[in-house]
């Protein structure tokens, strides 16, 4: 699976966790756009994603998408996507707190998955470390904002928002 490949399964992706959000937590965001960037990684770690609170852009970024699509098999990169936009949808519904949206994070992909050796409940548990164990994962201020850096944004992310636009 390559970068392009991967781009065109995240609104699906993306479907299955506002599904799963609905069905465990009982809450819903619409209008929601992905754009990816290369935020790169830094002294050995890197920024998975980020949401702009009270925006509605979730932005991923790519450096950690072409590593993991390169070194991981296809079960380990579509957890990666789905543990990311989870973590960054729950930021969407208002949970700023980063310690509280882990724990959300963590009990909707048990609730899901259910078998302790999930990927995404493995993602949810110990972090992305788990599979990247010399890149741990930097958790950035919220005012932090790839300001200067080319997004590109998905096409149809969040269509379901908008299914009466024809």
């Amino acid at each position: 699976m390559n970068l392009q490949d991967l781009k065109k399964q995240m609104p699906t992706i993306f479907k299955q966790v506002k599904n799963d959000v609905k069905k465990v937590y009982g809450r819903h965001r619409a209008g929601l756009s992905l754009g990816l960037v290369e935020m790169g990684i830094y002294k050995g770690g890197f920024i998975g994603g980020m949401h702009f609170a009270p925006g509605t852009d979730i932005v991923m970024n790519k450096t950690p998408l072409k590593i993991i699509l390169k070194e991981q098999p296809y079960k380990i990169v579509w957890a990666y996507t789905y543990h990311i936009l989870l973590h960054e949808y729950i930021h969407s519904l208002g949970i700023l707190d980063e310690q509280q949206c882990r724990t959300i994070t963590l009990r909707i992909s048990e609730k899901i998955f259910k078998e302790n050796n999930h990927p995404a409940i493995i993602l949810a548990r110990r972090g992305i470390a788990a599979y990247f164990p010399n890149l741990p994962l930097i958790y950035a201020p919220p005012d932090l904002r790839p300001d200067g850096m080319p997004i590109e944004y998905i096409f149809n992310f969040d269509k379901e928002s908008y299914d009466y636009i024809s």
